[in-house]
């Protein structure tokens, strides 16, 4: 390790450690499971949360490391969008990371996954969901029949909202899964937004962007129809945290 990056992770480790704030610790994964701009697009939303988190970035490209001595200071983990290759982005995270982020979530923490954050909490991942992370793309009475940026609709505590997506997901729960609250379907009743538990956690998970602002459309010439769904990133956070705590 050369010197600057010594210190680098000599100073994040003592940032962790050291009662700068009061604010909690969120941990947002930065690195190749991730997209450009998704995990400061979820740092965002946490930071200007009614939790006022305090964000630290963690990946293998950063002073801090995905593992366990990073996460015992942290009451959440957030794992942002990415490409489309699960395992790659499992491999990418590694062993370590991914049995750490298990026994921190199963431990009491919290875990929110955004589109390949989604993926990721199924068995190919961290396996932190009792059930499956699978494309929306195709599914029988899908909106969605590409892996193309859009929007479409969903129903979101019942009321039609469009939100951001990109080759998103949607989860498939075991009938042995427990404390599930779904707060957003797909047209053809899918669930794309949920919260459940995982030992004494939870995960909290969504297959389309909420968090996307305004950049993100006008990158994709894309337009929201009900205008941007940041509230809604914000809702799913709140449940993640608190239970289902509604907008």
């Amino acid at each position: 390790m050369s010197a600057p990056r010594a210190f680098l992770a000599f100073f994040a480790a003592a940032m962790l450690v050291t009662p700068v704030s009061a604010d909690p610790l969120a941990l947002v994964y930065r690195g190749p499971a991730g997209c450009q701009g998704c995990s400061e697009a979820v740092a965002a939303i946490l930071e200007t949360s009614k939790y006022q988190f305090r964000v630290g970035y963690v990946g293998p490209n950063e002073p801090l490391q995905l593992n366990a001595e990073t996460l015992k200071h942290a009451i959440l983990y957030a794992q942002p969008g990415g490409g489309d290759d699960v395992p790659r982005a499992a491999q990418s995270i590694g062993a370590e990371g991914l049995a750490a982020v298990r026994d921190f979530v199963g431990n009491g923490g919290r875990y929110l996954g955004i589109c390949m954050g989604a993926y990721l909490a199924s068995d190919a991942g961290f396996g932190i969901v009792d059930g499956q992370a699978i494309s929306y793309v195709g599914r029988p009475g899908s909106l969605v029949e590409h892996d193309e940026d859009t929007v479409t609709p969903v129903y979101w505590r019942n009321e039609e909202r469009w939100v951001y997506y990109q080759s998103g997901s949607t989860i498939l729960f075991s009938s042995t899964a427990q404390g599930v609250d779904v707060l957003a379907r797909y047209p053809n009743n899918d669930i794309a937004a949920s919260v459940s538990s995982f030992g004494a956690g939870r995960v909290g998970l969504v297959g389309p962007h909420p968090e996307a602002d305004a950049s993100w459309y006008d990158a994709a010439g894309l337009v929201d129809p009900d205008g941007h769904t940041i509230e809604l990133a914000q809702d799913l956070l709140a449940a993640t945290m608190d239970g289902d705590a509604g907008l």
